[in-house]
């Protein structure tokens, strides 16, 4: 009888364990054929019965958490088709044959190659040193007074430095506990990839602002941003770097996304601009079209002057 594979998932990682003819024993004690440590796994837990006319037999031995056939609890089953699911206490593990299918080999995101954009840690360095050069130079074009290197550094250091690293530190956290492994370097580069793409994308709208005498093209992409464009790149991260699937993929984005998405849409100038009429945004002329921002005759500063000097106090100008 060929011998069929116990694969046992833990942390991420899948271990394959041998169960040939005859009787295999699982439990936590050492005298076992298959030794699982968990601790909610008893001594002597499960034993698998292959008989000589090829049926297979499972027999639950634990008192304390049985095992559980495809989240049912089980004292003695037979089993006429595989794959089938186990929960042997908290571990998870499949029984199934050798010819079982396996999953396509995914490539490798950083194969060490100069080229390749995750490959090397000097694309990472090159694209933080990118990410600093244009966070300063949006900070050099808003600046609306005098502008001192000291004040450049510590928006740098509180805005680009602080935000590049929260994300790589939580997001390293989060892949050491699904995969058991860092990839600093594939984190690093996409999380500078991310940055450099909301930059370009935000001065494209405010482009859109000003072209179309409008606040929406912002709060769109602000929103947007936060609450779909971030979520997906923290998914095609899991899916394409950490492997992982694309349902767990999607859960784990979202649930990562919602911290950083729900305190920064409400505390941003968009979301008080919608609920109250002061914004510390600059408004547009609502009378104003979308695509002509001459329609008003303008003013000149003699003749505002003037009308000022006219008004009663208290009185407001036309």
């Amino acid at each position: 009888m060929d011998a069929l594979i116990l694969e046992i998932s833990a942390r991420g990682l899948h271990r394959y364990e041998p169960i040939r003819s005859g009787t295999t024993t699982i439990g936590r004690a050492l005298d076992n054929d298959i030794i699982l440590s968990d601790p909610t796994v008893a001594p002597h837990h499960l034993k698998i019965v292959q008989n000589a006319d090829n049926s297979i037999e499972l027999i639950n031995l634990a008192a304390i958490n049985p095992t559980q056939l495809d989240q049912r609890a089980i004292d003695t089953q037979v089993i006429e088709k595989l794959p089938v699911a186990l929960d042997i206490g908290r571990v998870e593990a499949t029984l199934q044959s050798r010819d079982q299918p396996v999953a396509a080999t995914r490539p490798l995101a950083a194969n060490r190659s100069h080229r390749h954009p995750f490959g090397h840690a000097y694309w990472a360095l090159l694209l933080v040193l990118a990410c600093l050069l244009v966070s300063g130079l949006d900070f050099f074009l808003n600046s609306f007074n005098t502008f001192k290197w000291s004040d450049l550094l510590k928006y740098l250091l509180r805005e680009t430095v602080l935000t590049i690293g929260g994300f790589v530190l939580a997001l390293s956290i989060l892949e050491r506990l699904l995969v058991n492994r860092w990839e600093i370097r594939q984190l690093l580069t996409s999380v500078c990839l991310i940055f450099l793409l909301f930059t370009s994308l935000m001065a494209f709208a405010d482009g859109l602002d000003y072209l179309l005498s409008a606040s929406w093209p912002s709060t769109l992409l602000y929103f947007g941003w936060y609450l779909v464009m971030v979520p997906a790149a923290i998914a095609l991260y899991l899916i394409h770097i950490s492997h992982l699937t694309r349902e767990h993929s999607l859960v784990l984005a979202l649930l990562i996304a919602s911290p950083i998405a729900l305190p920064s849409i409400l505390q941003s100038s968009q979301m008080q601009s919608l609920f109250d009429n002061f914004s510390p945004a600059a408004s547009y002329h609502n009378e104003l079209s979308y695509l002509n921002w001459h329609l008003r005759e303008s003013v000149d500063i003699e003749r505002f002057i003037e009308q000022a000097k006219q008004l009663k106090p208290g009185a407001a100008a036309d």
